[in-house]
């Protein structure tokens, strides 16, 4: 037994037989378990598994003296094939752990794509020559002379062409921008979909422009997406010379600040340019909101400056508020009122004729209305905000409904009346309706059976999502 021991070929032998299934059991429950992960080494280490043990095996075997008669080709062979490995397996592994695992916005992990293909290509001619060199004993010099050689030449007929590229690539490294952002150059405006070495895609909206990183980086660009401030939606609008300026900003105000594209966290600004125009600032959560917003907002300030009896563009002319169609609102309303149609006369003087754009807010939550609003036309959402910051819609309101029930018990609502559709209304001050209650308690009546309507609809439309009606009194529309 001593004398087997005591052989040269048993301890590598014991090494072979035993410790390479144990390594590769090994290697195959860490392969497992980076797959489960889906980790990118998984690769990494089945290459180690099904190649470079196995030939490392073959090499301990065949190192042994007496195992290859002389020199011989083959031995060669082997050793190179393992060498090649070698290098790739610590290429590959250097790369997953420098630029894989690298934190998002560090330096790794902005370094281009192709700059590390660049490098790795280098390494492996490095390391194939340096393998011939011991494995073969060939002669590199030359190798190197002429690849110094011949970069050269090439670096000098594509200097301009490579230069652009280049100069692109130092753009991407440098990181002014990342996907999602928004930018602006050159006319275009569009939002970063993709970005490579060659080129950047920007989603305009209208199509998909690609722009190569060279002619951004020979250029300048605004990137819309950073800065201490959201992102601001400049418009100017023009007024009568005698509408008073302050009204004029509360108004410009008030409408920005109710655009669904609005950043809740920013209050917009206005103000007074001159020569009775004005500009607006409206902070908006995405660059890719402005023609959504302009739009919106341009749509609800005519209506609103209708409201307000303010003229938009200097018109002064309204054909819609005419004295014949108030007396035919008032037609309409005065059964809900128990009143009889030659009792329209004593409301003209005290009524107005109101429209709203779909989407604007007729009853916001938190007021007190001084006034109750019948809808003549179109339909309202009546909804209730949530504990969450959504909404619930309660029910929806059409034509001879209220809108503004609580201004005659002078408390507060937390329901949002919204229309969405174009809405006519007639709008009836509180100290009216209060006259009107006195002379005709049926229409009080009236008034707390829609009441306890809306509150039995507003608790039934809460349980379906899972939430509870705060102070049932206060939820009147």
């Amino acid at each position: 037994m001593g004398d087997i021991v005591s052989q040269e070929w048993f301890w590598p032998a014991v090494i072979v037989s035993v410790g390479l299934p144990l390594t590769l059991i090994a290697l195959t429950e860490m392969h497992n378990a980076l797959a489960r992960r889906g980790s990118r080494a998984a690769p990494i280490v089945m290459m180690v598994r099904n190649y470079l043990v196995p030939v490392a095996g073959v090499l301990v075997l065949i190192s042994q003296p007496g195992a290859w008669q002389g020199s011989g080709t083959w031995p060669r062979v082997v050793w190179t094939i393992f060498g090649l490995l070698v290098i790739v397996v610590t290429i590959n592994a250097i790369n997953h752990l420098v630029f894989h695992r690298a934190e998002k916005g560090s330096w790794r992990d902005r370094f281009p794509a192709i700059f590390s293909d660049l490098i790795r290509f280098v390494f492996i001619i490095i390391g194939i020559a340096l393998l011939f060199y011991w494995v073969w004993g060939a002669d590199v010099a030359g190798v190197f002379a002429a690849l110094g050689v011949t970069s050269i030449v090439v670096g000098l007929a594509l200097q301009n062409a490579v230069g652009s590229i280049v100069s692109g690539l130092f753009l991407i490294f440098e990181a002014p921008f990342e996907l999602g952002d928004w930018i602006e150059t050159g006319g275009i405006r569009g939002q970063i979909i993709e970005v490579n070495w060659r080129a950047i895609h920007l989603d305009t909206g209208n199509g998909t422009v690609i722009m190569p990183t060279s002619e951004l980086a020979e250029g300048s660009f605004v990137n819309l997406s950073r800065g201490p401030e959201p992102y601001a939606a400049v418009v100017e609008a023009t007024f009568a010379t005698d509408d008073p300026p302050g009204k004029v900003r509360e108004l410009l105000v008030a409408v920005a600040r109710d655009l669904p594209q609005a950043a809740h966290d920013r209050a917009p600004t206005a103000t007074t340019n001159g020569g009775a125009t004005y500009a607006v600032a409206i902070p908006l959560d995405s660059p890719g909101d402005l023609s959504a917003a302009v739009d919106t907002f341009l749509t609800r300030l005519w209506y609103a400056a209708r409201r307000a009896e303010l003229h938009l563009d200097g018109d002064a002319t309204d054909d819609w508020r005419t004295p014949g169609r108030l007396q035919d609102a008032l037609h309409q309303i005065v059964p809900l009122l128990s009143l009889r149609p030659s009792e329209t006369d004593a409301l003209v003087a005290h009524a107005r004729l109101e429209r709203y754009s779909a989407g604007e807010a007729i009853l916001r939550p938190g007021i007190v209305p001084v006034e109750t609003r019948f809808i003549l036309s179109g339909t309202v959402d009546l909804m209730i905000p949530t504990d969450d910051g959504a909404t619930v819609t309660v029910t929806e309101l059409g034509r001879d409904d209220a809108v503004g029930l609580t201004a005659l018990s002078r408390t507060q609502t937390i329901s949002r009346a919204v229309a969405t559709s174009e809405v006519d209304v007639v709008s009836l001050p509180v100290r009216v309706l209060d006259d009107i209650v006195r002379a005709h308690p049926v229409v009080a009546r009236e008034i707390v059976r829609e009441s306890e309507n809306r509150v039995q609809q507003a608790r039934l439309a809460l349980a379906a999502v899972g939430a509870r009606l705060p102070l049932a009194r206060r939820v009147l529309g």
